[in-house]
């Protein structure tokens, strides 16, 4: 049996794109002292992911120790529990130990993100709504020769784990399901609004307001005749819990979605999230992630082969500086200075740097190319995008094979071999 123990030091954060311009800053949650980083939100203090042997036998633990099942979260091993009344989750992930009938358990990590910085905050312009579908980083995805072609991303469903989408914005109505769910508040409203609670406790409130719907808005400006399925799974600050994404990747498997576009990352690994992932292509759902944002190494689940990473590039075609990288990585887009819808900016749209808007570059990419090759899988898709990419070695000789296959261009890859 595996017991991760709660401890402030191995307490494992999920990077809100929101909160960090988009994708993972792979930091932990305390300082020196035990001072809390801003930005960052704890562990949940009243659930744990537990995997057990059996379903009958969680339940029996659960019975005998007053702890309370919640929900299972699907495609994997594990479920969300409920602690005792008057235990605290360090105490009762203690008393797991010695129980044979556990595989494993762990706090349900808390998910946030930092913030500050010209590049990790929406910067409220007057850009026209016509300008997301014409920057010129959607051009450089090749989305425009391509959709020349007749390509537009008809009948592709792509799933947009987030803060949700604003269903009324004039770049997201009428090309969103209406099947998505909303993880935070367990209903059928996934709307990205605010609360006017600072739920991550660092000093500002709704922070991650628009984030999901500024993805979504490229993913359409790329291929506009995508359906986008909407998953909550992080809150108007960008906070939310492991469980919760684990069970929005589950949810968008249920509900037949081509592609996953999860602009988020790890600091480090756990396992809830691979299985979750392995679920999803074990399904032919391939899951695209965004690299992180930090300019360090790849967050998770980017760095699992089963995942389809995306890191940033400026408009020269060489590696943003805020960027993360290494050989994990796929794909490569545009990730600096990008315009998309905001439900909050006077204009509707604001100006965005970030991993997390690569990665919707690249998901649009692949929803053109899903309508292309229909028959296809979609990993056999994934590897196409892959080899048919720009080469950036020469303009990032010191990232020779740490950029993937180099930046998506969609025009490549939906012409003949």
């Amino acid at each position: 049996m595996s017991i991760r123990n709660f401890t402030l030091s191995a307490t494992l954060l999920l990077t809100a794109a929101a909160c960090g311009g988009g994708g993972g800053s792979g930091v932990g949650p305390m300082g020196s002292g035990g001072a809390r980083l801003p930005g960052f939100a704890p562990a949940s203090t009243t659930n744990v992911l537990v995997a057990a042997v059996s379903d009958q036998a969680l339940s029996t633990l659960c019975d005998a120790k007053g702890a309370t099942v919640l929900a299972s979260c699907g495609g994997t091993d594990y479920c969300l529990v409920k602690v005792p009344d008057g235990s605290d989750v360090s105490s009762f992930l203690k008393e797991l130990e010695s129980e044979s009938s556990v595989d494993d358990a762990t706090p349900d990590s808390g998910v946030g993100g930092p913030e500050g910085g010209g590049s990790t905050i929406p910067l409220f312009g007057d850009d026209p709504l016509s300008q997301v579908a014409a920057q010129i980083a959607v051009q450089h995805t090749g989305a425009v020769k391509a959709r020349s072609r007749g390509i537009s991303g008809q009948g592709v469903l792509v799933a947009v784990i987030d803060t949700g989408v604003a269903f009324d914005h004039p770049l997201i109505a009428g090309h969103v399901s209406s099947d998505g769910w909303d993880f935070i508040d367990d209903d059928a409203d996934p709307s990205d609004v605010g609360n006017g609670l600072d739920d991550n406790e660092d000093g500002s409130i709704d922070e991650g307001v628009g984030h999901g719907t500024f993805v979504a808005s490229l993913v359409l400006a790329v291929a506009p005749d995508a359906t986008i399925l909407p998953i909550r799974a992080l809150n108007s600050d960008g906070v939310g819990t492991a469980s919760g994404v684990a069970r929005a990747i589950a949810y968008a498997v249920a509900q037949g979605a081509d592609v996953i576009n999860f602009s988020g990352g790890l600091s480090t690994d756990l396992r809830l999230i691979q299985q979750a992932v392995e679920y999803a292509q074990s399904h032919d759902v391939v899951v695209y992630a965004s690299a992180g944002n930090h300019a360090g190494d790849v967050d998770f689940p980017g760095m699992l082969p089963e995942v389809e990473c995306v890191t940033a590039l400026d408009g020269q075609d060489r590696k943003a500086s805020f960027a993360a990288f290494g050989a994990e990585v796929d794909l490569c887009a545009w990730g600096v200075d990008i315009v998309g819808a905001h439900p909050l900016s006077p204009s509707g749209t604001a100006r965005w740097s970030g991993t997390s808007f690569s990665t919707a570059l690249v998901t649009g990419s692949f929803a053109l190319l899903r309508e292309w090759d229909g028959k296809s899988t979609g990993f056999m898709l994934a590897k196409r995008l892959r080899d048919k990419a720009v080469g950036l070695d020469a303009k990032n000789p010191s990232y020779v094979g740490l950029l993937g296959s180099g930046r998506v261009n969609v025009d490549y890859a939906t012409r003949g071999d």
